[in-house]
């Protein structure tokens, strides 16, 4: 095999391929969210003058799994067009979505809600609204509720309906491999430009700084944060059906880092460049769009050496998919649903107010009990569901990457 011209990554056992190092791209961004959340609740963004705008930006992790979701979840249906296969039994692929998601959401919200109350259900917020994951669609349960940054988690559950729906519309037709590239990428950034043109239309005409955050939630104003990660999947799906030999230089650590670098000068621009408000629900619509198209070119291009990357122990499977990086990735969605609620409680057993408190005790105490009630939430429940999903699923394509969860922080609630 010549080092200048590696192959595609070779297919596992069941069509199955892997991607080791967005593991490392899942625990990054599940991380940000946490500092962001303790550095915006301590008040300690707002006192530091140097580090409180990057600490404030690091919310950036909604974008990373988004785009993260759209690679991940729509490859399999594309692989399986450029090989002339069936996309599989859509009613495992659903009962996989909601096995990956629910089990342990709903006891977080149910110990997080009733036992905790950290914070608990309070008027206007639904019982049956958060636990259907709906709630975004009502006015007046976007900001708060038990946990808060599930809004992330419904726009991802409509994300997970248009995925194979979108699948269908693509495969009416049978087009040779090369046309259906060409119709893939034509339609995704169709689509891309057009939630655009959404966004802008309700800049141009007015709308609230509330209205704009909530359709924010809503996928025809969201496609777009995950049309990236849909083209990587058709990049990826198509070098790997026609066995491409890619460049060695392309998964060399000198692109990655080229990459990488170009991510940070992104976050360092968004960060302090802008003239941001601290809080990003202070952003007027326009500030909000901007910087959600930053964070989406901050994310594609943190995740663009992950997918490049082959799976043996290059540089950048040892940087991202290191064991550490692979474990924080698996409790991922834990640290998503928990983070907050420890927050809350650090807050009542320390009798500080919100805005002023310790910055790095709110921090060590946080991450401490949300890296034991991740790893809790791993083990007891999201291992063992998605354990027995497999046993009861149809065939359909897949790939061996833990199914990633939505942690995100919100950019504008």
């Amino acid at each position: 095999m010549s080092e200048s011209s590696p192959p595609a990554p070779e297919p596992l056992a069941g069509g199955k391929i892997r991607f080791p190092a967005l593991d490392g791209c899942r625990a990054l961004a599940a991380l940000g969210v946490l500092i962001t959340h303790v550095a915006l609740v301590s008040g300690f963004s707002s006192r530091s003058p140097v580090l409180g705008p990057y600490l404030a930006r690091m919310d950036v992790g909604v974008s990373i799994f988004f785009v993260l979701s759209g690679f991940l979840l729509y490859r399999p249906f594309v692989a399986a067009r450029f090989a002339g296969e069936s996309a599989g039994d859509v009613g495992a692929y659903a009962r996989r979505r909601a096995l990956r998601i629910i089990p342990a959401y709903w006891l977080a919200l149910t110990v997080i809600g009733f036992v905790l109350k950290a914070p608990g259900f309070e008027q206007p917020h639904s019982i049956v609204s958060h636990y259907l994951l709906i709630q975004i669609y009502d006015s007046a349960q976007l900001y708060g509720g038990p946990i808060q940054q599930a809004w992330s988690l419904a726009t991802e559950v409509a994300f997970y309906v248009f995925v194979p729906c979108w699948a269908w519309v693509m495969s009416r037709r049978d087009r040779s491999p090369s046309l259906q590239l060409r119709v893939e990428v034509i339609a995704l950034v169709a689509i891309f430009v057009a939630s655009a043109a959404a966004n802008l239309g309700l800049i141009r005409i007015g709308v609230t700084d509330f209205t704009f955050a909530q359709l924010g939630t809503w996928l025809p104003f969201r496609i777009g944060d995950f049309i990236p990660g849909m083209l990587l999947a058709v990049g990826s799906a198509w070098v790997s059906h026609n066995k491409i030999r890619l460049k060695a230089w392309l998964s060399s650590a000198q692109v990655a880092l080229g990459l990488w670098l170009a991510a940070l000068a992104v976050f360092w621009f968004v960060s302090t460049q802008l003239g941001l408000p601290i809080f990003s629900t202070s952003f007027t619509p326009a500030q909000a769009y901007l910087v959600r198209v930053l964070y989406l070119l901050l994310a594609t291009l943190l995740v663009i050496p992950a997918v490049l990357a082959r799976s043996e122990k290059g540089f950048v499977t040892k940087t991202a998919g290191n064991p550490l990086a692979i474990w924080l990735g698996l409790v991922s969605y834990g640290i998503y649903i928990w983070h907050e609620a420890w927050q809350d409680i650090y807050l009542r057993i320390t009798d500080q107010p919100v805005l002023n408190t310790s910055f790095l005790k709110m921090l060590t105490f946080t991450s401490v009990l949300t890296l034991i009630s991740a790893t809790l939430s791993w083990y007891l429940v999201e291992k063992p569901a998605i354990r027995w999903g497999s046993r009861h699923q149809g065939r359909s394509p897949q790939i061996t990457v833990a199914n990633p969860p939505s942690e995100s922080s919100p950019t504008n609630p």
